[in-house]
Order: C-alpha cells, then structure tokens, then sequence
C-alpha cells in the first residue's frame, strides 16, 4: 500500500519538473480567469537587470549566462533599449537524468530615462553579465520654461 502513495507522489514530483509544466503556469492565461490574463509572465522579469547612471552614462547590467554573441542582439530606437536573444541549453547528443535550464527565446525592453548618443554606445559580455555603456546625449535634453502669469481675479 505505501508503496502505491510513493509511486503517486512520485509521479506528481515528475510533472513539477517538467518545462511544459512550467510554461503553462507562467505563460499561458489562467484558467479561472474571466478576463483570461495572467498578470505574472516570468519573462517580465527574465532576464534581469539593473540600469544605473554614472558619471556621464547610462549603464545597463543584464544577466545572460550561457548566452553566446551569435544568440544575442541588442538596438536602441527612441530611448528604448531591446535586447532579444536565446538560451539554447538543450544539446541531443547528451542523455539527461536532470534537466532544469530551459532553452528559451527572451525578449526585454527597457525604457532609457535620458537619449543618448547611439554610435558610442559600447557593450560587452563578462563572467555572463551583459555591460552596455551608453553616453548621455545632454544636447538633445530640452529643458521647457515654466512661466508664471499672475492673474488679478478682483
């Protein structure tokens, strides 16, 4: 009989460890849900990143570990820096007894608070952390006058 439990607790276990699984909790719409939206996707926080100003630059730390040149592409258009790319941890050659990192195709798009100035723009990958050196365009800033009219109201 404890032997059925185990085998039923085993098989639960299994379908938790499954990238479909996975996939359907945070990516599809949920089920209950009369408005069919599910307001937490993981790849709104995938991957992550911080965005940090210093000095006379913006700089944007994003991490992507195993993320190779040829799988990653970035592009500033209008103050909004994209970076798409892929994780391709799947090899068919290799027989997995565990298998947790997902292949997985992102896309994240961060709004920069200044415009800058796109061809100094440097980048760079290390220890699988993403370093993107953007000067701040200080010309393009426009600065709007605020005038003040005292109105009599007698």
């Amino acid at each position: 009989m404890e032997l059925d439990k185990l085998k039923k607790w085993m098989d639960a276990a299994q379908q938790f460890q499954s990238e479909a699984f996975w996939n359907t909790i945070f990516d599809s719409p949920q089920k209950n849900s009369s408005k069919h939206v599910n307001p937490f996707k993981a790849a709104d926080f995938f991957p992550k990143c911080d965005l940090f100003e210093s000095g006379n630059e913006l700089i944007a730390e994003i991490e992507l570990p195993g993320v190779t040149r040829e799988n990653l592409n970035l592009s500033i258009q209008e103050q909004m820096l994209t970076i798409t790319g892929e994780f391709k941890s799947f090899k068919q050659q290799r027989t997995y007894f565990l298998k947790e990192r997902a292949s997985r195709s992102f896309k994240k798009e961060i709004t920069l608070p200044y415009p800058i100035i796109i061809n100094k723009v440097k980048s760079e990958i290390n220890n699988g952390i993403l370093s993107i050196l953007m000067p701040i365009n200080r010309e393009e800033m426009e600065t709007i006058p605020i005038n003040f009219n005292q109105f009599n109201t007698e």
